[in-house]
């Protein structure tokens, strides 16, 4: 065969694009698992979105919800009204605790504390912060870490009667509390 004959048939070009396309399928979606930025702000993104949603049941539902955050453990569960959580259909060995029902932060990411302005931070045990069936809470302040770089940190400052939750975000470790609401306010 002559050399200005040779080239690629039809059938290889199409192959070859189907790998490339196969590949970038895979890769792209995961490349946010690769930035450690991208974990911290997928699981504050995450319980934000969380926060919101408990704090509108308890206000539709009329009744007190919360969510627990183990922060040695780096797991976090919603906590239903004692009503919701066993139905005619269940006996009480229904609400033993169920590994399930937690849900795991990203990896590398982790809860540096929980607290507020008056009673200070806590880093151990299990958190549990509390809507009341208006859905107003204390002003509260969540703080995520990541274990591989302490400077990078996410503060979810919860505001008791707005139900608003800002963040704030630091690159030098710095965690920032809810600025606390006196009588004047109202």
């Amino acid at each position: 065969m002559p050399a200005s004959t040779r080239g690629f048939t039809l059938v290889e070009l199409l192959v070859v694009l189907a790998l490339l396309a196969l590949t970038f399928a895979l890769i792209v979606p995961n490349i946010g698992a690769l930035v450690p930025s991208a974990r911290l702000s997928a699981s504050g993104k995450q319980i934000l979105r969380e926060l919101d949603w408990v704090r509108s049941e308890a206000r539709i539902q009329g009744k007190r919800m919360g969510i627990e955050f183990d922060l040695e453990r780096g797991i976090w569960r919603i906590v239903y009204p004692p009503e919701q959580q066993l139905t005619r259909d269940q006996d009480a060995s229904a609400l033993e605790e169920r590994p399930d029902q937690w849900i795991e932060l990203e990896t590398d990411v982790v809860f540096a504390g929980a607290g507020d302005d008056k009673a200070g931070m806590t880093r151990k045990g299990v958190y549990r912060l509390q809507f009341d069936e208006y859905g107003f809470t204390g002003d509260q302040v969540l703080v995520l870490q990541l274990k591989s770089n302490p400077d990078m940190v996410w503060s979810l400052k919860i505001s008791g009667l707005s139900g608003r939750v800002e963040v704030e975000e630091s690159e030098t470790g710095e965690v920032h509390y809810p600025v606390e609401t006196g009588e004047g306010a109202f």
